[in-house]
């Protein structure tokens, strides 16, 4: 039974079902809170509080034997907010607080105080108790509506006050305003760093970054995401140059943190669980969730690399629990006829049993049987997608095709990973049946855009003794660069795998050994044929920039005449964005405004709309994410414009034309009074100034005239025929 089949159970009003599932689900020792109380939620609002109020004193009842005291009055006070109020339930949440602060000696003042015997909401006594239980001399306070930060200096229980220091002089208020206007929070919560101990920061970002990214976690939901905390720390608290080190730091903290975790790649996420998790508790949420081999996978190889980092021995009983729910995933997936799913989660399990660790006798046996009934084993072995998973699945073959296996690997060749493919050809050699790789190389060659992987093997060259029929190098290369040129070229080309998946392979496998493949094929052109791989290399645009770029500098090298050419004038060069010093500094300028302000303004922006809460229905919220994105795309833009800039220096204006950096004053040909333009860097127009971009087409109708040169001009400012009568440098 797991936590969505109870929810499913609740919203179709089956309720038999979902008492059941209930009753058997709260008896796991790791059962969640956390996805209980929602189907407790969707029971109220189906208006069966009478059943919510039994499922909720089951629960109740069931963690009291078998969880800490504080655990079950954290469980007793959600149900309390939710299941009928009554006087038992009250009686047992205020027992459960009796049991936890036992050592209080003010417990009995606070319990009065909080009216949660005399009946006042039981929301606003359990707030009331628990934040005044909490309250003591020095302790740092919060204010829930503005986030302005106090400390408690003298605290009057009889007396019904308090005095707290919030700004230059202490003030005295009721205990009841305190209680309702204020959390208490730790002392490194960082809204308390900034407005009371700020040295603080600095010390903790250089000796313990992970409580200072707690203090900043608390302030924010718990969970921040990587590029809201570096606009909050840097360059303020920390330089921007030691950001990198400094997160690497944290990440490592992260790893032994049982509080710490980090989720997610873009936007990356960084989030603080108060309770805390062991390791397979962390892992187990995960794994619950996952839905395919691969995740299954990665999740238990992750765990075993944790335990051994902490030098612990990884939990029997977690191990078993995953290799039950594997075996039961295997049965549905073979329910749904899903036979290549269900034999690489069998695969998962044999992956465990290889780490050493312990596999019931029926589960250690389930791939090899599965396999042994198919009667295509080559389709299901060769949907192994997971490269990890292929030397098990190759052992399976082995064992359950005594008589035959030998061309059954040699088959599979041309489905494996390109790193598996002469470990196959070895076995299918040493069987003394190495005849069968002809015709696996012949049918890759023929169709390398279905078997890409097994074209690349043959381009690096098969470890094997047998002689291959394969074509010179420069006309594998030339069928290879085939598969990764134009996008309406290639995408025509892959078969049983995406374009993406094609491209991705073919760049392994060229760079692969530092091109050294690629390298050795060059020593045998000549310049003609060079000079087509130059093409062909040009058009392949599906290698990416780095690959791409890798092999036309190899190309350059080697050939190096063949990339002589002419001169290219200032602005026909696409590599580079010319600037003057004003323009460059503008830019710059409003890189630092975005980075520096606009951006923090926005992670503030945020912050403030998300504690309105309801961020479905919220427009703040919306809005500010929004605003977000833009400042990221525009950021991303101006850095990229930045890294192409150039400062246009005297040198770079010539005196003969016109250029870049120019003054030019024109004379109508008609008659009439002169006009004078000045062409500057880009994004530098000023039309009442009567100054343009060098990339607008009014200055590039004028670029590379000459002094006495007539010129044809349509615009608002100039239109007609005129005559370039002088040109002076704006930078002299």
């Amino acid at each position: 039974m797991d936590y969505d089949a109870l929810q499913t159970f609740a919203k179709a009003g089956r309720w038999a079902d979902l008492e059941k599932g209930w009753l058997s689900l709260i008896e796991e020792p790791s059962a969640d809170g956390t996805r209980l109380l929602p189907v407790i939620d969707t029971v109220v609002k189906a208006g069966q509080a009478p059943l919510a109020d039994t499922l909720g004193w089951a629960w109740l009842s069931s963690v009291k034997e078998s969880r800490p005291p504080e655990t079950a009055l954290q469980i007793g006070r959600e149900l309390c907010v939710r299941l009928t109020d009554g006087d038992s339930l009250r009686e047992e949440i205020l027992a459960l607080y009796r049991v936890t602060y036992k050592d209080r000696s003010d417990l009995e003042q606070w319990i009065d105080k909080a009216g949660l015997k005399s009946g006042k909401s039981v929301r606003r006594a359990l707030r009331f108790l628990d934040t005044g239980l909490r309250l003591s001399k020095g302790a740092y306070l919060i204010h829930r509506s503005d986030d302005h930060a106090a400390q408690l200096l003298e605290l009057d229980l009889a007396g019904d006050s308090a005095t707290i220091q919030a700004g230059r002089r202490p003030q005295t208020i009721d205990l009841a305003e305190l209680l309702d206007d204020y959390d208490v929070v730790e002392e490194n919560d960082f809204r308390v760093l900034q407005q009371l101990r700020p040295e603080r920061i600095a010390e903790l970002a250089e000796g313990d970054p992970s409580t200072l990214a707690v203090g900043i976690l608390r302030g924010h939901r718990n969970k921040i995401t990587r590029d809201d905390l570096r606009v909050m720390l840097v360059p303020r608290h920390i330089p921007a140059e030691r950001w990198s080190d400094w997160w690497t730091s944290l990440r490592n903290a992260v790893k032994k943190s049982h509080h710490l975790r980090i989720e997610g790649r873009s936007p990356m996420f960084l989030i603080y669980d108060p309770v805390g998790q062991t390791l397979e508790e962390e892992t187990w949420g995960a794994f619950a969730k996952a839905t395919t081999p691969r995740e299954w996978l990665e999740l238990l190889e992750g765990y075993l690399r944790e335990t051994r980092s902490r030098k612990s021995k990884p939990d029997t009983a977690f191990i078993e629990r995953a290799q039950k729910t594997l075996v039961g995933q295997i049965e549905r997936f073979l329910k749904h006829k899903e036979p290549v799913q269900a034999f690489t989660t069998a695969l998962v399990i044999e992956r465990v049993a290889a780490d050493g660790l312990p596999v019931s006798t029926d589960a250690h046996g389930m791939a090899l049987d599965m396999l042994g009934k198919t009667s295509d084993p080559v389709r299901i072995v060769a949907n192994v997608t997971d490269s990890r998973l292929w030397t098990l699945a190759v052992a399976c073959v082995e064992q359950a095709f005594s008589d035959r296996w030998p061309e059954l690997l040699a088959e599979l060749i041309l489905y494996a990973p390109a790193g598996q493919c002469d470990a196959l050809a070895k076995k299918v050699e040493g069987a003394g049946r190495g005849e069968a790789l002809a015709g696996v190389a012949e049918r890759a060659l023929a169709e390398p855009g279905r078997f890409t992987d097994a074209m690349m093997w043959l381009w690096k060259g098969p470890d094997v003794s047998t002689a291959l029929p394969l074509p010179p190098p420069t006309e594998m290369l030339t069928l290879i660069l085939a598969l990764v040129g134009p996008a309406r070229v290639s995408e025509g080309k892959a078969a049983g795998q995406s374009v993406n998946e094609m491209r991705a392979r073919v760049r392994a496998g060229l760079s692969a050994r530092d091109y050294g493949q690629y390298r050795k094929c060059l020593e045998s052109m000549d310049d003609a044929m060079a000079a087509a791989m130059r093409r062909l290399i040009e058009r392949a645009e599906g290698l990416g920039p780095s690959v791409q770029d890798d092999m036309a500098n190899i190309l350059r090298a080697k050939f190096p005449n063949m990339y002589v050419k002419p001169k290219v004038a200032l602005w026909d060069d696409d590599s580079v964005l010319y600037f003057t010093g004003r323009g460059l500094k503008s830019k710059e300028q409003e890189l630092t405004e975005i980075v520096n302000v606009k951006m923090r303004e926005n992670a503030k922006a945020i912050g403030e709309a998300a504690s309105h809460g309801d961020l479905s229905e919220n427009s703040e919220y919306k809005f500010a994410l929004e605003e977000r994105d833009l400042l990221r795309a525009r950021v991303a833009k101006l850095n990229r414009e930045l890294a192409m800039a150039k400062l246009l220096e005297p040198a770079d204006i010539p005196a003969d034309h016109v250029s870049i950096g120019h003054r030019v004053t024109l004379q109508p040909v008609a008659g009439g009074a002169s006009i004078t333009v000045t062409i500057l860097g880009a994004d530098e127009s000023d039309l009442a100034k009567q100054e343009y971009s060098y990339q607008s087409p009014f200055a590039r109708s004028l670029l590379g005239k000459k002094i006495g040169e007539r010129v044809s001009l349509s615009s608002d400012q100039a239109n007609g025929e005129f005559t370039i009568s002088a040109v002076a440098s704006v930078l002299n």
